[in-house]
C-alpha cells in the first residue's frame, strides 16, 4: 500500500506541473516563391511574416493544425494569396525547423 502511495504522489506531480505550465506545440513552415525576394504577410493580423525564401515558426498551447492564410506581394507581379494547414505537433522549435510544412508559390507577372 505504501508502494502505491509513492507511485500515486509521483504521477501526480508531472501531471499538475503540466497543468500549471502548460505543454506548448510547436510548428513551422519554409516558405518559397518563384521568383524570391516576396514580402509574406499573414491575412490574419496583417503582419510582415519576411520576405521569401523564409522559415516561420508557430507556437501554440494545444497540439492541433493551424490553418494559415498569407499574401505574396512582390513588385511587378501580381498579389498571390494562398492558405495552409501547419501541424502543431512538435516539442520543441527546434524539432519543428527538423520537417517544415514546404509551401510555394509562383508569382505571375503584371501584364
Amino acid at each position: 500500500m505504501k508502494d502505491y502511495k509513492k507511485l500515486k504522489r509521483a504521477l501526480l506531480i508531472p501531471v499538475l506541473l503540466m497543468g500549471i505550465t502548460g505543454c506548448s506545440s510547436y510548428g513551422a513552415a519554409k516558405i518559397q516563391s518563384l521568383p524570391s525576394g516576396a514580402e509574406v504577410v499573414n491575412l490574419e493580423d496583417d503582419s510582415l511574416l519576411g520576405t521569401t525564401p523564409v522559415m516561420i515558426h508557430w507556437k501554440n498551447d494545444r497540439e492541433e493544425s493551424k490553418l494559415i492564410t498569407v499574401r505574396f506581394h512582390k513588385p511587378g507581379y501580381d498579389d498571390k494569396v494562398t492558405a495552409f494547414w501547419v501541424n502543431m505537433r512538435h516539442s520543441s522549435r527546434a524539432d519543428a525547423e527538423k520537417s517544415p510544412q514546404a509551401v510555394k508559390v509562383e508569382l505571375k507577372p503584371k501584364k
